[in-house]
Protein backbone atom coordinates (compact mmCIF):
# COMPACT_ATOMS: atom_id res chain seq x y z
CA UNK A 1 0.00 0.00 0.00
CA UNK A 2 1.00 3.28 -0.71
CA UNK A 3 0.65 6.06 1.47
CA UNK A 4 -1.29 8.95 0.22
CA UNK A 5 0.89 11.71 -0.93
CA UNK A 6 0.12 15.13 0.29
CA UNK A 7 0.94 17.93 -1.90
CA UNK A 8 2.01 21.01 -0.12
CA UNK A 9 1.58 24.16 -2.02
CA UNK A 10 4.85 25.85 -2.85
CA UNK A 11 5.34 29.22 -1.36
CA UNK A 12 4.66 31.88 -3.86
CA UNK A 13 7.74 32.99 -5.67
CA UNK A 14 9.22 36.18 -4.31
CA UNK A 15 7.89 39.16 -6.04
CA UNK A 16 10.42 40.56 -8.41
CA UNK A 17 12.29 43.33 -6.68
CA UNK A 18 11.63 46.74 -7.98
CA UNK A 19 14.76 47.87 -9.70
CA UNK A 20 15.37 51.54 -9.64
CA UNK A 21 14.85 52.71 -13.14
CA UNK A 22 16.42 55.78 -14.55
CA UNK A 23 13.91 58.52 -14.93
CA UNK A 24 12.47 58.29 -18.33
CA UNK A 25 13.66 61.03 -20.55
CA UNK A 26 11.01 62.57 -22.57
CA UNK A 27 11.57 63.20 -26.17
CA UNK A 28 12.17 66.91 -26.66
CA UNK A 29 10.10 66.93 -29.79
CA UNK A 30 6.99 66.13 -27.78
CA UNK A 31 7.41 69.28 -25.68
CA UNK A 32 5.64 72.47 -26.61
CA UNK A 33 7.63 75.06 -28.57
CA UNK A 34 7.96 77.47 -25.61
CA UNK A 35 9.42 74.70 -23.41
CA UNK A 36 11.90 73.65 -26.11
CA UNK A 37 13.02 77.26 -26.55
CA UNK A 38 13.42 77.72 -22.80
CA UNK A 39 15.30 74.42 -22.46
CA UNK A 40 17.64 75.27 -25.33
CA UNK A 41 18.33 78.70 -23.85
CA UNK A 42 19.05 77.19 -20.40
CA UNK A 43 21.39 74.59 -21.92
CA UNK A 44 23.30 77.26 -23.83
CA UNK A 45 23.61 79.44 -20.75
CA UNK A 46 24.88 76.48 -18.66
CA UNK A 47 27.43 75.65 -21.36
CA UNK A 48 28.59 79.28 -21.39
CA UNK A 49 29.05 79.24 -17.60
CA UNK A 50 30.93 75.92 -17.70
CA UNK A 51 33.28 77.38 -20.33
CA UNK A 52 33.85 80.51 -18.23
CA UNK A 53 34.47 78.38 -15.14
CA UNK A 54 37.02 76.26 -16.98
CA UNK A 55 38.78 79.38 -18.26
CA UNK A 56 38.85 81.12 -14.87
CA UNK A 57 39.79 78.14 -12.70
CA UNK A 58 43.57 78.37 -13.45
CA UNK A 59 43.48 82.12 -12.89
CA UNK A 60 41.74 81.66 -9.55
CA UNK A 61 44.35 79.11 -8.51
CA UNK A 62 47.13 81.48 -9.57
CA UNK A 63 45.52 84.33 -7.62
CA UNK A 64 45.24 82.16 -4.50
CA UNK A 65 48.93 81.26 -4.78
CA UNK A 66 49.93 84.92 -5.21
CA UNK A 67 47.75 85.93 -2.28
CA UNK A 68 49.43 83.30 -0.11
CA UNK A 69 52.87 84.50 -1.22
CA UNK A 70 51.99 88.12 -0.52
CA UNK A 71 50.66 87.21 2.91
CA UNK A 72 53.96 85.53 3.65
CA UNK A 73 55.76 88.66 2.39
CA UNK A 74 53.55 90.82 4.62
CA UNK A 75 54.32 88.63 7.61
CA UNK A 76 58.05 88.84 6.85
CA UNK A 77 57.84 92.63 6.66
CA UNK A 78 55.89 92.77 9.93
CA UNK A 79 58.56 90.71 11.67
CA UNK A 80 61.33 92.89 10.23
CA UNK A 81 59.49 95.97 11.46
CA UNK A 82 59.22 94.53 14.96
CA UNK A 83 62.95 93.70 15.00
CA UNK A 84 63.83 97.22 13.83
CA UNK A 85 61.59 98.77 16.51
CA UNK A 86 63.14 96.61 19.22
CA UNK A 87 66.69 97.44 18.09
CA UNK A 88 65.88 101.16 17.99
CA UNK A 89 64.45 101.00 21.49
CA UNK A 90 67.54 99.15 22.77
CA UNK A 91 69.85 101.69 21.10
CA UNK A 92 67.88 104.54 22.66
CA UNK A 93 68.12 102.92 26.10
CA UNK A 94 71.87 102.35 25.75
CA UNK A 95 72.38 105.92 24.60
CA UNK A 96 70.52 107.12 27.68
CA UNK A 97 72.69 104.95 29.94
CA UNK A 98 75.90 106.31 28.36
CA UNK A 99 74.69 109.88 28.70
CA UNK A 100 73.74 109.43 32.37
CA UNK A 101 76.99 107.55 33.13
CA UNK A 102 79.05 110.34 31.58
CA UNK A 103 77.09 113.02 33.42
CA UNK A 104 77.52 111.36 36.82
CA UNK A 105 81.05 110.01 36.34
CA UNK A 106 80.12 106.33 36.47
CA UNK A 107 83.13 104.27 35.25
CA UNK A 108 82.71 101.60 32.57
CA UNK A 109 83.09 98.71 35.03
CA UNK A 110 79.97 99.91 36.89
CA UNK A 111 77.95 100.69 33.78
CA UNK A 112 75.74 97.58 34.07
CA UNK A 113 74.55 98.77 37.49
CA UNK A 114 72.56 101.52 35.79
CA UNK A 115 70.11 98.91 34.49
CA UNK A 116 67.27 99.85 32.17
CA UNK A 117 64.12 101.91 32.33
CA UNK A 118 63.24 105.52 31.77
CA UNK A 119 65.86 108.24 31.83
CA UNK A 120 64.61 109.38 35.23
CA UNK A 121 64.98 105.88 36.71
CA UNK A 122 68.47 105.47 35.29
CA UNK A 123 69.46 108.93 36.54
CA UNK A 124 68.20 108.12 40.04
CA UNK A 125 70.32 104.95 40.11
CA UNK A 126 73.30 106.88 38.73
CA UNK A 127 73.06 109.44 41.53
CA UNK A 128 73.09 106.66 44.14
CA UNK A 129 75.97 104.82 42.44
CA UNK A 130 77.96 108.04 42.13
CA UNK A 131 77.48 108.80 45.83
CA UNK A 132 78.52 105.26 46.79
CA UNK A 133 81.62 105.42 44.60
CA UNK A 134 82.58 108.80 46.06
CA UNK A 135 82.14 107.48 49.61
CA UNK A 136 84.21 104.40 48.76
CA UNK A 137 86.96 106.54 47.26
CA UNK A 138 87.02 108.82 50.33
CA UNK A 139 87.27 105.80 52.62
CA UNK A 140 90.15 104.37 50.61
CA UNK A 141 92.01 107.69 50.68
CA UNK A 142 91.73 108.07 54.41
CA UNK A 143 93.26 104.64 55.04
CA UNK A 144 96.06 105.18 52.51
CA UNK A 145 99.30 106.54 54.09
CA UNK A 146 100.18 108.38 50.88
CA UNK A 147 97.17 110.58 51.54
CA UNK A 148 98.04 111.56 55.06
CA UNK A 149 97.53 115.17 55.98
CA UNK A 150 101.23 115.63 56.38
CA UNK A 151 102.09 114.61 52.82
CA UNK A 152 103.68 117.61 51.07
CA UNK A 153 101.92 117.08 47.71
CA UNK A 154 98.41 117.24 49.14
CA UNK A 155 96.31 120.20 48.16
CA UNK A 156 92.68 120.95 48.75
CA UNK A 157 91.86 119.90 45.19
CA UNK A 158 93.44 116.48 45.54
CA UNK A 159 91.93 115.94 48.97
CA UNK A 160 88.38 116.78 47.94
CA UNK A 161 88.36 115.68 44.29
CA UNK A 162 86.33 112.51 44.98
CA UNK A 163 83.63 114.63 46.53
CA UNK A 164 83.50 117.01 43.55
CA UNK A 165 82.43 114.39 41.03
Amino acid sequence: MTEPQTVTPEPPAAAPEATPQAPETQDVTTLPEWARTSLTKANQEAAKYRTQLNELKPKADQFAALEEASKTEAQRLAEATEVAKREAQEARAESTRYKVAATHGIPADHFELLGSGTEEEITARAVKISALLAAQAATQEIGNPAYSRFAPDRTATTLFSPLLI
